[in-house]
């Protein structure tokens, strides 16, 4: 019975589905709301600089490149739940 089940939900899965001559992917306009809402979400490109910011694992290696390049440091210190949960 255990090897029946994951079979039967494994084949109902591999159901293709239906679609019509205008709805594949290569043929159809995207539509305007989606378009829009997607644009929305996305991050933008300023949205993603923090992502090249050169972030160090430790304080020491903070610290050092610091140092080096003659700039101050940002220590960013939290205390509790990192959600706010407490």
């Amino acid at each position: 019975m255990l090897t029946v089940v994951p079979i039967l939900l494994t084949s109902a899965l591999a159901v293709p589905t239906p679609q019509g001559p205008s709805q594949g992917p290569s043929q159809a306009s995207p539509d305007p709301q989606f378009v829009a809402w997607r644009d929305h979400i996305v991050p933008t490109v300023a949205e993603w600089r923090w992502q090249q910011i050169d972030w160090r694992p430790t304080l020491g290696a903070g610290l050092r490149a610091a140092a080096a390049a003659r700039k101050p440091l940002l220590l960013w210190l939290m205390n509790g739940h990192p959600l706010g949960c407490t």
